[in-house]
């Protein structure tokens, strides 16, 4: 979340007194492993949406995701099938072999290259349409950042392929206020906290359809 840098530390602080249970886990992950969510086989969100998500999925439950790393993992482990969509050929590279070392075949993971750097033409994109053309439990809308509205544009997608009581979770969500006034969903929650291999609190909204 933005701030300088006292004002961070800060917001650690704080959010580690009010919730002292996710202390041992902060360390664990962020002073003393040096690890990645990848490694962990976790998401990269805030710990308070983390343990949302390990008490809501069940193991018939489908999931697609705009993005892919410890998240895949972590779905994989807890749900039917996972249906990834990556944009970085060396982070597709990364996160197909870490789910061949874990022996995990229930997730598919497809890559298509975008130039986030270079927007034009997103909404007619194949990492956009790669979404397949049915209704899922589960839809992250993460990945890059490097263009504020590729995860705005993402989510308008998700809403369209999203079951009747399923969810749609948006990381980092602080930075996309207006998806909180514009959505189809019955209700949000945002979980707010610090998180895995992460430096400071952030949120993590979750889309209630």
């Amino acid at each position: 979340m933005l701030g300088t840098v006292p004002t961070k530390i800060a917001r650690v602080i704080t959010d580690l007194a009010l919730h002292p249970h996710y202390i041992p886990r902060c360390v664990t992950h962020n002073l003393i492993n040096g690890t990645t969510p990848l490694d962990l086989g976790m998401p990269w969100f805030s710990y308070a949406a983390i343990d949302f998500l390990d008490e809501f999925v069940r193991p018939e439950m489908t999931v697609c995701e705009y993005g892919s790393g410890g998240s895949t993992l972590f779905f994989a482990r807890r749900t039917q099938s996972v249906f990834a969509i990556e944009n970085d050929p060396k982070w597709f590279e990364f996160v197909t072999r870490r789910l061949k070392e874990n022996e995990i075949t229930n997730a598919t993971l497809q890559l298509h290259p975008f130039d986030f750097k270079n927007p034009e033409g997103f909404e007619h994109s194949a990492y956009l349409h790669a979404i397949p053309d049915r209704r899922f439990d589960i839809i992250v809308v993460d990945g890059s950042e490097e263009w504020q509205q590729v995860r705005p544009i993402c989510f308008q997608k998700a809403e369209a392929r999203v079951k009747r009581g399923g969810i749609i979770v948006v990381d980092d969500s602080w930075r996309y206020p207006a998806l909180r006034e514009q959505n189809a969903a019955q209700h949000f929650q945002t979980f707010r906290s610090v998180g895995p291999c992460r430096p400071g609190v952030t949120t993590t909204d979750v889309f209630f359809y």
